[in-house]
């Protein structure tokens, strides 16, 4: 059980820690002139530069001013950009209060990470009274989109029964959704339950496969997870497992594709 918690605590840490600023693909490469036509697009645009220093110096002031005008036309990446500012006291003093109304606006307008990281704060009660009933709903949201960061939390609260209740093979499932983008904590989440209700040699050599590729990517709880598990298992059932690791690469890459 004490492992179990790190990995749920894990997650809450990766994701409110990452900086991951939200630009607009189609203008990414484009110079700075084409910015200062100042649709909304290229002001986000411009300010995601002025924060990574692309091509301009960088400036945090200048960057939370451009977005702040794009966020008043209801650009949602740019309310994006100004919630993980204030979540991450980025060139501003950290406000979980003022994260959450920007990652609200930006939510209510479909933005996946905004609905995500919301979610975790419901989740947590971070800037936000906890309300676990919110966040199922913006983890659901945001996991029928394929979000794998909010299938694996969406799947945590079956697995939990917060929010919802109690269901095991509902969290393998939103786990598994998960695991097979490639996200790291799911294929921990999803092995760990594999192995906690392995009925028959098969679970066994599943939950091997998924804790390896989990362990690999240097998640600290697969590998113990995976230490003991692999004291219980045969030459030829690590071998099965071994196989089967590949085989998951295969299906990883081909859904990433």
């Amino acid at each position: 059980m004490r492992l179990l918690l790190l990995t749920i605590f894990l997650s809450f840490s990766l994701s409110f820690s990452g900086q991951s600023w939200g630009g607009d693909q189609t203008h990414q490469k484009k110079g700075i002139a084409t910015a200062h036509a100042l649709s909304p697009s290229a002001l986000n645009e411009l300010a995601v530069r002025y924060v990574t220093g692309d091509g301009v110096e960088k400036d945090y002031g200048k960057a939370r001013h451009l977005w702040l005008k794009a966020a008043e036309h209801d650009h949602a990446g740019a309310q994006y950009n100004l919630g993980q500012m204030y979540s991450t006291g980025t060139g501003v003093k950290r406000n979980p209060v003022e994260a959450a109304r920007w990652y609200q606006r930006a939510a209510s307008a479909g933005d996946l990470l905004s609905q995500f990281n919301l979610g975790l704060m419901y989740e947590t009660g971070t800037g936000v009274q906890q309300d676990l009933s919110k966040a199922f709903a913006l983890y659901r949201e945001a996991a029928l989109r394929g979000l794998a960061e909010a299938q694996n939390s969406f799947g945590r609260l079956y697995e939990m029964g917060q929010g919802v209740d109690q269901n095991i093979e509902e969290a393998k499932r939103w786990y598994r959704l998960a695991a097979l983008q490639g996200y790291v904590l799911a294929q921990s989440n999803l092995g760990f339950q594999i192995y906690a209700g392995k009925n028959n040699e098969g679970d066994m050599i599943e939950a091997f496969a998924w804790l390896s590729l989990a362990a690999k990517q240097n998640n600290a709880i697969a590998q113990a997870h995976l230490r003991e598990l692999t004291s219980m298992m045969t030459r030829r059932q690590i071998e099965a497992g071994q196989k089967m690791v590949f085989e998951l690469r295969a299906d990883i890459n081909n859904n990433l594709k």
